[in-house]
C-alpha cells in the first residue's frame, strides 16, 4: 500500500508540477483571446491595406484604360481624317484624269472633224473636176456628132412609112382578132 501511496503521491506531485491550474487555464485562455484579437486586428489591417492597394491599382488601371481609350479615339480620328484626305485626293486625281481624257477625246474629235472637213472639200473639188471633165467630154462628143452629121453626104430621102394594113385570117372570121402587118 505504501508503494501505491508513494506512486499516487508521486503522480499527484507530477500532475501539480506538470498540470495546469484553473488560474493558469484562465491566463492561457486570456492570452489566447488577446492573441486572437491581435491577429484579427492584423488581418483587418492587412485586408484594409490590400483592399486599398487593389483600389489604388484599380483606379490606376482605370485611368490607364481611359488614357488608352482617349489615345485610341484620337488615333482613330486621325486615321479617319487621313483616310478622308486620301479618298478626297484620289477623287480629285480621278476627276483630273477624267478631265484629261475628255480633253484628249475632244482634241481627237476636233482633229477628226477638221480632217473630215478637209476630205469633204477634197471630194467636192474632185466632183467638180470630174463634172467639168464630163461636161467638156460631152460637149466634145456633141460637137463631133454635129460635125459628123454636117460633113456626111446626104442620102436620098426615104419614102414616108405606110400605115399598117389589116389582114384577116380566114379561120378567124367571127373572131375579133386582127393582125397588123407593117
Amino acid at each position: 500500500m505504501r508503494a501505491t501511496r508513494a506512486l499516487l503521491v508521486d503522480r499527484i506531485g507530477r500532475v501539480r508540477r506538470d498540470g495546469l491550474t484553473v488560474k493558469d487555464l484562465e491566463n492561457q485562455a486570456y492570452l489566447f483571446r488577446a492573441a486572437l484579437s491581435e491577429l484579427r486586428a492584423e488581418i483587418n489591417v492587412r485586408h484594409g491595406n490590400e483592399v486599398g492597394a487593389i483600389k489604388a491599382n484599380t483606379a490606376g488601371l482605370r485611368r490607364e484604360v481611359e488614357h488608352l481609350d482617349q489615345t485610341m479615339k484620337e488615333s482613330i480620328n486621325t486615321l479617319k481624317h487621313e483616310l478622308q484626305m486620301e479618298l478626297d485626293n484620289r477623287k480629285t486625281e480621278y476627276k483630273t484624269e477624267l478631265k484629261r481624257q475628255d480633253i484628249m477625246i475632244e482634241e481627237v474629235l476636233n482633229k477628226s472633224i477638221v480632217t473630215l472637213g478637209d476630205l469633204r472639200v477634197t471630194m467636192e473639188e474632185v466632183k467638180w473636176v470630174i463634172m467639168w471633165r464630163t461636161v467638156a467630154s460631152l460637149a466634145c462628143v456633141v460637137v463631133l456628132i454635129i460635125l459628123s452629121f454636117e460633113l456626111r453626104p446626104k442620102a436620098p430621102p426615104k419614102p414616108p412609112p405606110q400605115p399598117p394594113q389589116e389582114v384577116r385570117h380566114p379561120e378567124a372570121e367571127g373572131l375579133e382578132h386582127t393582125d397588123y402587118i407593117t
